[in-house]
């Protein structure tokens, strides 16, 4: 290699790092927004897991309670603070992409495709990560959907909870 051809794949080297830099950021800055598709994709796959045992025993009766839990987290969202806003829509969009899904979750195929056993155990390896990050998606997950969940009236019997009444 001579000395011309040196500089000339350096100058390369150099503008392709730049370029990739600038992708990777624009990425990252991407996957702070709201995906109403990733939401979906990665609660209907969570939810389950994370009620089990709560749902009822009837398919039709627990997708419907399903299907209004992801509403109600979809209504409360926009009232958490912008930064845990930004932080769950960044965890359902890297949870979609199944590159960094396989960083988070160790699996390459869908969440939705796993197994009610592999969602469970995915969610208990995050709990019990030794890794912050890994324990504050479960921890901030679990609380916005037992939330989501259990704020519904029609849950309030099960727990023989009574709301309180304000004059």
């Amino acid at each position: 290699m001579d000395r011309r051809q040196f500089i000339l794949s350096g100058i390369a080297l150099a503008a392709l790092v730049s370029v990739g830099t600038g992708l990777t950021y624009y990425g990252w800055q991407q996957s702070l927004n709201a995906d109403d598709n990733h939401q979906d994709l990665v609660l209907s796959a969570l939810l389950p897991a994370l009620l089990y045992g709560a749902l009822p025993q009837d398919a039709t009766l627990a997708m419907a309670e399903l299907e209004r839990t992801k509403a109600a987290v979809k209504d409360f969202l926009p009232f958490l603070p912008l930064r845990q806003q930004q932080e769950l829509h960044q965890l359902f969009n890297l949870l979609a992409n199944r590159i960094s899904q396989l960083g988070l979750t160790g699996h390459l195929t869908q969440l939705a495709e796993l197994t009610m056993q592999q969602r469970l155990a995915l969610l208990d390896s995050w709990r019990d990560s030794y890794l912050g990050v890994l324990q504050q998606a479960y921890h901030g997950l679990r609380e916005l959907l037992y939330g989501a969940y259990y704020g519904q009236p029609e849950h309030w019997k099960r727990l023989a909870y009574t709301a309180p009444r304000f004059r």
